[in-house]
């Protein structure tokens, strides 16, 4: 395991922090299922969701993934978004928020 990844999130937000990450570990299962299925139409509007909620909640990274992602599947770079899944679950392995 690596690093970690730190994230510095609203403190106001701390409630809602495990129901987003319970959906990002969702987002991680429908977005293999897409490749598996071959439906970019599918991955890039799971990529858009990440990039979306991710930057609203303050995951700057995870806002990263998700945008490649997004933009990846739209070029119907199937190699690409799986590299990119590689790094989202990665990501969410190791990111550790800290409430500020």
């Amino acid at each position: 395991m690596g690093l970690k990844i730190v994230e510095r999130i609203d403190k106001d937000l701390q409630v809602l922090i495990p129901g987003f990450m319970d959906i990002t570990h969702k987002e991680i299962k429908d977005l293999e299922q897409a490749l598996v299925l071959g439906d970019m139409s599918v991955a890039a509007r799971i990529g858009h969701n990440i990039k979306g909620s991710a930057l609203n909640y303050g995951f700057v990274h995870l806002g990263d993934i998700g945008r490649r992602i997004e933009s990846s599947a739209a070029q119907n770079r199937h190699k690409k978004v799986q590299a990119e899944l590689e790094m989202l679950k990665d990501y969410v392995d190791r990111v550790e928020v800290t409430f500020v």
